[in-house]
């Protein structure tokens, strides 16, 4: 069985595939306190503003059921955007 740390494998390896330094906590930042909960990524611009965040489930789950969770995340941040990803479907 998968887990959401199977899931998180993938998804940095995409983030770093589209440019992003996941260590770079100035570009993204992990288990981000937010409203209700912690946001599993939150993606910055260049001067450390946030642009997104990316909610992460485990494989056998449809990223979309986080919708609201992510919203929520979004919103407490700042966030313009969010994005839902089990590593193998998207939805921004």
């Amino acid at each position: 069985m998968s887990t959401e740390a199977d899931a998180r494998i993938l998804i940095d390896r995409l983030l770093e595939q589209a440019g992003w330094c996941i260590t770079n906590k100035a570009q993204v930042s992990t288990e981000e306190a937010a409203a209700d909960g912690r946001a599993d990524y939150l993606l910055k611009d260049t001067r450390s503003r946030p642009i997104a965040v990316l909610e992460a489930k485990r494989f056998a789950v449809d990223p979309y059921t986080a919708k609201e969770q992510a919203k929520a995340y979004a919103l407490t941040l700042k966030a313009p955007f969010f994005i839902l990803s089990n590593g193998q479907e998207h939805y921004f």
